[in-house]
């Protein structure tokens, strides 16, 4: 069957497969001054179509701010209220980061492909019931239910029958009130943590293999603590590209690590991006990170410090995900074990090493020691105590540094 989906155009390969684009002209006649030209979309079938309505809504926000095409209406459908949502210029979805949208646009898709063409007059509390129902059953036999997807959803449909509710539209009044009843069960936590072994394991095949942007990710994010984005960074849809910057295909890279992070005495200092905390770290402190470091050569540290050794550019996320899973699972890391869960892994080290609870939350600068944070010469020496009670729990229980 042949897939189909706003703005996919498809190239046989020589091997027999096909490869996919999104193409803005086939969309719209006048893209004139649109970064996006042609965008290459990967995954499966879903991920596909899902990338490509992505793409598709974000060009026809972009034509509406020009005063090209038409604005989005509503037509009392479902579909016409994500419309709205994703499409309004003072929308709150355009308050939020890009990698945050993106999120919020896996659920929007699944509402809109599979309830979308439904009138919100005519939806009932038992209605979005059997959604949340079918949207948390298992992707196939012998697969766990989908929680986390069905839980999501409903929390999408949420935000945008409230802003429905900003917009004086009726039928949202009404839904807000049913939905304002319902509860959804919400997924657990995750428990699953990178041990140091398993940290160590990844680092050290990465560099067998020449991918030592991988193994620096991976000790930047464990020993550390820091989250995935504040390490390899985020790539966003920019709408002039005369901007500055790392600018690749209509988007500009942010956020990650550069080697202008860390001055000559090793020390790590970065604005994070969730909470704007600043994090202060010796890097000094943890022999294991400092070896994968001082493996680049001084003449090569400059500018982000995770790049791909295949574009040379800053990895995007699914691609470093990819690839950072592959040499996981080849070093014996069980597959829901991810890569986000370094930062579990390195702040449970600290606790069973006995450090101190306040000094672990400096470490992993989480939000609710905003004002202890602003003093950078206390939140060093905490964070210099947590690096050296991890590495000596380590001696003790004779695992090599190195």
């Amino acid at each position: 069957m042949e897939l189909k989906a706003p703005g996919l155009k498809t190239r046989p390969r020589g091997d027999g497969s096909t490869a996919y684009y999104w193409v803005a002209s086939a969309v719209a006649r006048d893209t004139a001054g649109y970064p996006l030209k042609t965008v290459r979309v990967h995954g499966t079938d879903d991920e596909v179509a899902t990338r490509c309505r992505v793409l598709t809504a974000e060009l026809k926000e972009w034509l509406s701010k020009k005063g090209i095409g038409n604005r989005p209406e509503y037509d009392g459908t479902l579909k016409s209220l994500i419309r709205l949502y994703q499409q309004t210029k003072e929308s709150p979805y355009h308050e939020v980061k890009s990698n945050t949208r993106a999120m919020y646009d896996e659920s929007l898709n699944l509402l809109e492909t599979t309830v979308g063409a439904r009138r919100l007059e005519k939806v009932t509390g038992i209605d979005i019931k059997r959604w949340h129902a079918n949207y948390k059953e298992p992707a196939s036999d012998g697969k766990p239910e989908r929680l986390r997807r069905a839980y999501k959803a409903m929390q999408l449909l949420r935000i945008i029958v409230g802003f429905g509710v900003v917009l004086n539209i009726h039928e949202c009044f009404r839904l807000k009130v049913v939905l304002e009843q319902l509860e959804f069960h919400v997924p657990r936590g995750r428990t699953e943590q990178i041990t140091f072994a398993q940290a160590q394991a990844i680092c050290n095949l990465a560099i067998d293999e020449g991918l030592l942007s991988v193994a620096l990710a991976q000790a930047f994010q464990f020993e550390l603590t820091l989250r995935q984005i504040d390490v390899i960074g985020r790539w966003e849809k920019i709408e002039d590209p005369q901007a500055g910057g790392i600018i690749d295909r209509g988007q500009r890279w942010r956020d990650g690590l550069l080697w202008s992070d860390i001055d000559e005495n090793g020390i790590l200092t970065k604005d994070t991006s969730k909470t704007g905390q600043e994090a202060d770290h010796d890097t000094m402190a943890y022999p294991f990170l400092r070896s994968i470091i001082d493996m680049v050569p001084p003449e090569r540290r400059f500018g982000p410090i995770i790049k791909s050794e295949t574009t040379g550019l800053p990895y995007r996320y699914r691609h470093f995900s990819d690839v950072w899973r592959k040499i996981a699972t080849k070093a014996g890391v069980p597959k829901n074990v991810w890569n986000r869960d370094s930062r579990a892994g390195g702040i449970t080290e600290g606790s069973d090493s006995g450090a101190d609870i306040e000094h672990l939350r400096h470490h992993a600068n989480h939000k609710n020691i905003q004002t202890t944070t602003r003093y950078n010469r206390k939140t060093l020496e905490k964070t210099r105590t947590v690096a050296e009670l991890r590495v000596k729990n380590r001696a003790a229980k004779n695992v090599p540094a190195t």
